[in-house]
């Protein structure tokens, strides 16, 4: 019988469920899905733990009925401003001799004991490999069996607050699940991105979902980068109804009907009495919502990307920007006014943009949970075998 695999995604008031399943011929099938709303929940914090792991529990039975089976173990996609990624180099001398597994075990070993002695609070989410070099020369894969004099091996490691991985655990604690893996939406969102463009290998995928943005690069179809920002395009609406004192209903009904993308839609135009269905009639421009949006839109783009000073040795290459938009009303109405504040060579710069479907991250997730992915190092503590001996067994056993 094919395995089956249970995947929530965490999300803004939401948790999304799937129960993905690979075929024999390695096609991954959805096999059924579910989207519980109105929980208690922003930007991965859970403001009533009683009443949303009793959802939580109530989901998993009712989708085990559906399914006609019982699960035992579940995993689950987070997406938290305090998810970050740092990047370390591994040396090794061999003086001569050929590169063998030991060697990386050390490099290895040594790069996760030292992230660990320096982030005592935090948990490593994923590990990946970036760059095997070998005598100043980089290697696209495992130089094995290779005499040289010095060995590198740059890693890029995800972590996240252990009291935030123990709130989790705390979620599916009355659901009898045990939690396999934690795993970050961004990098779910890039294997899924990846999956679907086998190309791909240069690349800054910025995700801007409703109340967290985050922005995630990629060198030779590895991760090399992974921020996360506590502000979302929900701050696009909110900033609108503080200064315009409007509802939130008007003024999405205020942007699915202008084109604030067009100048003559919004020069000496006001928006008309019919729009005000929740609050006080006002004399209330175009241009001045317009103007509202244009500097939340400047702001999101300069601290994600333009004014991000680890993206500073990208103007130089050839590069392609993905821009993700959870929500559909800002992808189709505003996302041009994203595309235009991004500081990028548009001669050399492909800009990308596109709607994150509700189960793009699961998707990922579920290619990396079956398929696993050649440059991820697994950081699984509870196996006989230690990490490195996961890792390199996919290559040598």
């Amino acid at each position: 019988m094919l395995k089956q695999n249970l995947i929530a995604e965490i999300g803004d008031n939401e948790i999304r469920y799937g129960i993905y399943e690979f075929d024999k011929k390695s096609n991954l099938k959805l096999l059924n899905k579910k989207i519980s709303q109105n929980l208690k929940i922003k930007k991965g914090k859970t403001f009533d733990y009683e009443y949303t792991s009793k959802k939580i529990n109530e989901d998993i039975k009712n989708l085990e009925k559906e399914s006609d089976k019982i699960f035992t173990d579940i995993s689950v996609v987070v997406n938290e401003p305090e998810t970050f990624s740092t990047n370390l180099s591994g040396f090794k001398k061999l003086n001569g001799a050929k590169v063998e597994k030991r060697d990386l075990d050390y490099i290895l070993n040594e790069a996760k004991n030292s992230i660990q002695k320096n982030q005592e609070n935090h948990s490593i989410l994923h590990i990946l490999n970036s760059k095997f070099i070998l005598d100043k020369e980089k290697k696209n894969k495992i130089p094995l069996h290779i005499h040289g004099n010095d060995l590198s091996l740059h890693l890029t490691f995800i972590s996240l607050p252990k009291n935030n991985l123990k709130n989790i655990k705390t979620l599916f604690a009355n659901s009898d699940l045990k939690i396999n893996r934690v795993i970050s939406k961004p990098f779910a969102c890039g294997i899924n991105l990846l999956t679907k463009n086998k190309g791909a290998k240069n690349f800054a995928l910025i995700n801007l979902d409703k109340e967290i943005c985050s922005i995630s690069l990629y060198e030779d179809s590895s991760l090399v980068l992974l921020k996360n920002f506590p502000f979302g395009t929900n701050s696009i609406y909110n900033d609108i109804i503080q200064l315009c004192s409007l509802s939130e209903k008007e003024v999405r009904n205020i942007i699915r009907h202008f084109n604030f993308e067009s100048k003559n839609e919004i020069d000496n135009k006001y928006v008309t009495q019919d729009f005000f269905t929740e609050s006080e009639f006002k004399k209330l421009s175009i241009k001045h919502i317009n103007d509202i949006i244009k500097a939340r839109i400047s702001e999101i783009i300069d601290y994600i990307y333009n004014k991000n000073k680890n993206l500073d040795y990208l103007s130089d290459k050839i590069f392609r920007v993905h821009l993700f938009f959870e929500d559909k009303d800002i992808l189709e109405n505003l996302s041009k006014l994203f595309k235009e504040s991004l500081n990028t060579n548009q001669t050399r710069t492909q800009i990308e943009l596109l709607h994150l479907h509700d189960f793009s991250a699961l998707s990922g997730a579920a290619e990396l949970i079956f398929k696993g992915w050649d440059k991820e190092v697994i950081p699984l503590s509870n196996k006989k075998k230690s990490v490195i001996s996961s890792f390199f067994g996919r290559f040598f056993t």
